[in-house]
C-alpha cells in the first residue's frame, strides 16, 4: 500500500491532535443492603434516592441478595432514601450526605407491615472527611474555614498531605511533596490548570479562581491511583459548584480594625 504525502500529513496531524481524556470525579454513590428483622435479604424492594435541594431522583430495585448500588449521584446533599417492599412498612432515611468520588454505605432493616411508615434521620453527617490520601470538604465545612484572602488555597491546606508556600506572591500548593506545577485542578470536571506556567501556585491566576461561597464540594487526592484520575504528578483537586435553585441568598465579608489597633 502506498501512502501519499498528503495522506501522511493528515495522519500525522490526526495523531498529534489526540490527547488523553481523563474523567475527574464529580459524582458520588450510595449503596447498601435491605434486610428484614431476621437478617434475611429483601429482594425486589424499591429504593428511591432524592436529592432534596433539586428534587432529582434515582430509583432502583434490590437484587436477590437485597443489595442496591446507585452511582452517578450529585455530590453533597442532603438526600432522602426511601425503601418500599410488599408486606413491610416503608422506611425513609433523611439527611444523607455524600462526597465527590466516594460511596456512602446505607443498610436498611425493614419491619413487618403495621401501617406505620418509619422516618430515620441520618446521624453520620460529616462536614469534612479525611481518609488516606484524600480530603473532602462540603459547603458547611468551607463556610467555617477562616480565609482572609478568600482564596481556594486556604481550603487546600486543610489536607494533611498538602503544604502551602507562605510567600504571598506565590502561595504555591504542594501535594504529597511534588512540584506545585504537577497538580491538576478541575471545576465540575473541566481542567483549569496554568497552561503557560506563569504562576507559582499551579493555578491560572494569582488569586482564587472561584468564590468560596460558590463551592459545594472540594476533593483533594494525593497521587491518586484511580484510573479515572490522570494528567498529574502531584495531586488532584476536584471542585464542584453549587446547583442553582429558586431561592436567592448571598453573603458579604470585610476586614476592619478598631481605634486601638489603629493607634
Amino acid at each position: 500500500m502506498r501512502l501519499t504525502a498528503i495522506g501522511a500529513s493528515v495522519l500525522a496531524l490526526t495523531v498529534a491532535c489526540v490527547q488523553p481524556a481523563f474523567a475527574q470525579e464529580t459524582t458520588s454513590a450510595v449503596r447498601g443492603r435491605v434486610t428484614d428483622g431476621g437478617g434475611r435479604p429483601v429482594a425486589n424492594a424499591s429504593v428511591t434516592i432524592v436529592h432534596m435541594p433539586s428534587g432529582t431522583q434515582v430509583s432502583q430495585s434490590t437484587d436477590t441478595t437485597g443489595n442496591f448500588n446507585a452511582s452517578g449521584l450529585r455530590a453533597g446533599g442532603p438526600f432522602r432514601v426511601t425503601v418500599d417492599a410488599p408486606s413491610y412498612d416503608s422506611k425513609a432515611v433523611e439527611g444523607v450526605q455524600t462526597a465527590a468520588g466516594s460511596t456512602v454505605t446505607l443498610n436498611v432493616v425493614l419491619d413487618p407491615q403495621t401501617g406505620n411508615d418509619i422516618v430515620v434521620t441520618a446521624n453520620a453527617k460529616r462536614n469534612g472527611l479525611a481518609i488516606a490520601g484524600q480530603t473532602s470538604l462540603n459547603a458547611d465545612a468551607i463556610q467555617g474555614i477562616a480565609s482572609v484572602n478568600r482564596d481556594l488555597r486556604d481550603l487546600l491546606r486543610r489536607d494533611p498531605l498538602t503544604s502551602l508556600d507562605p510567600n504571598p506572591r506565590g502561595r504555591a500548593i504542594s501535594i504529597g511533596g511534588a512540584s506545585p506545577r504537577g497538580n491538576r485542578f478541575t471545576i465540575d470536571g473541566l481542567a483549569i490548570g496554568d497552561d503557560f506556567g506563569l504562576n507559582a501556585g499551579g493555578l491560572p491566576s494569582a488569586r482564587g479562581i472561584v468564590s468560596l461561597d460558590a463551592i459545594d464540594q472540594l476533593n483533594v487526592k494525593a497521587v491518586p491511583i484511580d484510573i479515572a484520575e490522570g494528567d498529574l504528578q502531584g495531586g488532584s483537586v476536584n471542585i464542584i459548584l453549587k446547583s442553582g435553585s429558586n431561592r436567592f441568598h448571598g453573603s458579604s465579608f470585610g476586614i476592619f480594625g478598631d481605634d486601638l489597633a489603629a493607634g
